[in-house]
């Protein structure tokens, strides 16, 4: 897989996670509830008193629990979650869990009485979703799925008739979120998606049940029609965000067609939300995704691509009035790589060499410095200067190294790049231990039946092949065979066949040799490979060569 080379890492998916929400106390009005301080959605960054005195006031009775006694604890975890304080927020969070195994007096609302059972269900499950991110940004991820899952059940046991039906749909959202994150960071990407698509589902049904509820109003005062518009606008961007998730987990997996559609989605979304606001943070990410996915060598739409990266390049430009500022440096590296794709290759270089000036200029060492010097590399060796290029990669390394871990995206691609020259200049010993360095950082990163190790090692079975070590390089192209099974590729079984099958040939392995010619040959069908594919064509030739052999009863 190729990636545009700048901060696209961070986009895998997004952190933090879902941030907990202020407590929400009942009101009869619009069959909904709204926030206790009289706004309406908030985050755990949203600033909040915290009222020493009626957070020591006495209950009314040691039997029952006052809603705002919860609703402060709950506030007061959102204050101890956003500093970092994790203890306490359990703790907050916690408590008011325990409150609300009580009867719970609603005091706002004089003639509401007690929560009943759906109201409490839905902040049973809204303070588990609280805690669940707890345990996620402590990496306790046991404890995290166990808080998520209880928060799921008791979401869905609020039926649909409720008032607080929606507000269920928006928390069951949040937690099957970070559940899909919590997944992620275990590797599991098929169940990650599985959830994240799930938390999209409950997002629709959201915006859904409000849009119904917009239409169903017979009387709309103003104060109504705000507060609905600004909750239809803050269920279409979350909306657009769920999908967002998505399409960068489905480029995880590789599959590029299904992110750029999901891509597209969420900026139509941000679109018709906001058709005249300038860009911001999020519409940025989105372009930069989308640029990223066009420019991917299996899509191939460079002039798209270069399209989406110009225009981020253009804003960030007029925000620092045309300086040489370090906001810019992502926007330049993508325009980089992708004249660099476009075989531009000196237009290519000279846009690193400007990056790397910004980035080097004494503004302290960042990703972006690692992505401009792997741009120069790939012009470099472009160039035909490979020693200039091995140069530019290894400098790379080196800055990536100063960074963090290279078992991450940038490091695979170096490795990757790195391989390219070692061959090009014949150090085959060279190239074999990058390659195997790349499947490492890639077996970290995606997990290690995912269909992006396919391509290193049919890469380090070619490597071997030209040692002569024919036993490692069957093993190596064995082993890619499987990865492209695995995941129903028959294009890529093929040519997998057909490889093995020359080298079973080049060993005088007669009929382990027809075997793999016969199998390139049903898979190509299966795939439905032209006759005048390379594959097709010298499967063809090698399965006639061999009948013919027969014939005459001669050696192949």
């Amino acid at each position: 897989m190729e990636y545009t080379y700048s901060q696209y890492e961070g986009d895998a998916l997004r952190e933090p996670v879902k941030s907990p929400r202020k407590w929400k106390v009942f009101s009869k009005k619009f069959g909904k509830t709204n926030s206790a301080d009289g706004t309406d959605r908030r985050d755990a960054a949203t600033d909040r008193e915290y009222d020493e005195q009626s957070r020591d006031s006495p209950a009314q009775d040691e039997r029952t629990a006052d809603e705002k006694e919860i609703s402060l604890l709950n506030d007061k975890g959102n204050e101890f979650f956003v500093r970092g304080e994790f203890n306490g927020a359990l703790r907050m969070y916690s408590e008011a869990l325990k409150l609300l195994k009580k009867p719970v007096v609603i005091k706002s609302d004089p003639g509401a009485g007690t929560m009943d059972a759906a109201m409490r269900r839905f902040h049973t499950a809204r303070l588990l979703v609280n805690i669940g991110a707890v345990h996620i940004r402590r990496e306790c991820y046991e404890d995290a799925t166990s808080s998520l899952e209880l928060s799921i059940r008791s979401s869905k046991l609020i039926p649909d008739k409720s008032v607080h039906y929606y507000r269920s749909l928006e928390v069951l959202s949040d937690a099957l979120e970070n559940l899909g994150l919590v997944y992620y960071k275990e590797k599991d990407l098929t169940i990650s998606l599985v959830m994240y698509n799930d938390a999209l589902d409950a997002r629709k049904a959201c915006l859904d049940l409000l849009e119904q509820k917009w239409k169903n109003r017979i009387i709309k005062s103003k104060d109504e029609i705000r507060k609905i518009k600004e909750e239809r606008v803050a269920c279409k961007m979350e909306l657009a965000s769920t999908v967002q998730q998505i399409a960068l987990l489905e480029e995880r997996q590789g599959n590029i067609g299904n992110a750029i559609q999901r891509c597209e989605e969420a900026l139509a979304i941000k679109k018709e939300v906001s058709p005249n606001d300038t860009l911001d943070e999020n519409s940025f990410t989105l372009l930069n995704a989308l640029g990223r996915l066009y420019s991917h060598r299996s899509v191939g739409w460079y002039k798209e691509a270069l399209n989406n990266f110009e225009k981020v390049y253009k804003v960030k430009s007029e925000l620092h009035n045309g300086e040489d500022h370090l906001d810019i440096v992502p926007s330049i590296n993508n325009i980089a790589y992708v004249n660099g794709e476009l075989g531009n290759y000196r237009q290519c270089l000279n846009l690193s060499l400007r990056a790397i000036d910004i980035c080097t200029d004494g503004r302290g060492i960042n990703k972006e410095t690692v992505a401009a010097y792997t741009n120069k590399g790939y012009a470099l060796h472009n160039m035909g200067d490979d020693k200039g290029a091995l140069s530019a990669y290894m400098d790379a390394l080196e800055y990536l190294s100063k960074c963090g871990s290279d078992v991450d995206l940038m490091g695979i691609n170096l490795h990757q790049k790195m391989a390219q020259v070692f061959i090009s200049m014949g150090h085959v010993d060279e190239a074999i231990s990058s390659i195997e360095s790349l499947i490492e950082a890639k077996t970290e990163v995606f997990g290690g039946e995912s269909k992006e190790l396919a391509s290193p090692f049919r890469e380090l079975g070619d490597c071997y092949e030209l040692s002569n070590e024919l036993d490692i390089c069957l093993k190596c192209h064995t082993r890619s065979l499987r990865i492209y099974k695995h995941h129903n590729d028959k294009e890529g079984a093929a040519k997998q066949h057909n490889k093995i099958a020359n080298i079973h040939k080049r060993k005088g392995n007669r009929e382990e040799s027809i075997d793999h010619y016969m199998a390139a040959l049903w898979h190509s069908r299966e795939a439905k490979l032209p006759s005048t594919d390379p594959t097709v064509a010298d499967t063809i030739k090698n399965v006639a060569a061999f009948q013919n052999s027969q014939n005459r009863g001669g050696m192949w």
